[in-house]
């Protein structure tokens, strides 16, 4: 019976996000920005997930009033369900020609990935537009792959995959997806990885003033294969006005460090610049996962 149920609330799930599919193919991408927008602002403060973003916000910022705090999550769900609206228009947009959705920053950093030949992690956060973000490699004409979670309703996931097809190539999350980097890497292509996933193993690195579980994966591949490490998100304006921040690659030049060292040291990196990319624009993060160490 259990099973049945399952099946049917798959199907529920799946015929539902077809109905918004073809609901935001109807309507275009900026009113299905705003429409999604408003719907997530709706159900998401009803859902156990705003507890935690709520708990999260007031751990990593005890002196705000609930009403700013308040403000932030209505903001942060504003943005989640936007992203779900443009999520279908995804795989057509182009950073480099439409110049009045976006704007690029730190176009150099690209360029010298371009000439070296030397491929290179890209690493991102829940911030933004993250899902365009490996928009920036893949409309160069150039092959970046990134590490996804499957979503567990089997029959979402192809449709998902399918809206994401043209964005970036994706790896599975665990030890094929892991693999699947070091050949990408090492044939000198692109990887990109979000940097801000919660984890149960790493190292334990201070993020946003509290100690979190880091995957040490970016530092590992970087060090064993040469490849730079660069910033990269996507910012949004407004509505479906966006702006690329490329960033100087991350170094550690103390060539006298041990290994274990560097790679806690590329973390350490990693993580403040995540946290000045959140504390600009807190509205524009992820709140509803629990990042850190309890």
């Amino acid at each position: 019976m259990k099973k049945i149920l399952l099946i049917i609330s798959y199907l529920i799930e799946a015929i539902l996000l077809l109905f918004w599919i073809i609901l935001c193919k109807i309507i275009g991408i900026k009113l299905s920005s705003f429409v999604g927008g408003k719907i997530a602002q709706f159900i998401g403060p009803l859902t156990k997930l705003d507890n935690i973003a709520n708990n999260n916000l007031t751990k990593v910022f005890p002196n705000l009033s609930n009403k700013k705090i308040s403000i932030i999550k209505n903001n942060m769900w504003n943005n989640i369900g936007r992203n779900t609206g443009e999520l279908i228009f995804a795989s057509k947009l182009n950073p480099y020609l439409d110049k009045k959705k976006f704007s690029i920053i730190g176009k150099k950093y690209l360029e010298d990935l371009k000439k070296n030949k030397s491929g290179a992690i890209l690493f991102s956060a829940h911030i933004g537009n993250w899902e365009i973000c490996p928009l920036i490699i893949t409309r160069r004409g150039e092959e970046v792959t990134s590490i996804y979670r499957h979503a567990n309703n089997p029959i979402t996931e192809k449709i998902i995959q399918r809206l994401r097809k043209g964005i970036c190539l994706y790896a599975p999350k665990g030890p094929k997806g892991a693999n699947t980097l070091f050949k990408v890497l090492r044939q000198k292509k692109y990887a990109a990885i979000l940097a801000d996933q919660k984890l149960n193993e790493g190292e334990s690195i201070k993020f946003l003033g509290h100690p979190a579980k880091t995957a040490t994966a970016i530092a590992e591949l970087s060090i064993r294969l040469s490849v730079p490490i660069i910033p990269v998100h996507v910012e949004r304006i407004k509505g479906v006005k966006f702006k690329y921040i490329v960033e100087k690659p991350i170094k550690v030049d103390n060539k006298e460090m041990n290994h274990d060292d560097k790679v806690k040291m590329i973390l350490l990196k990693i993580n403040n610049k995540i946290e000045k990319w959140i504390l600009k624009n807190p509205e524009q993060w992820l709140w509803i996962h629990n990042r850190w160490e309890k």
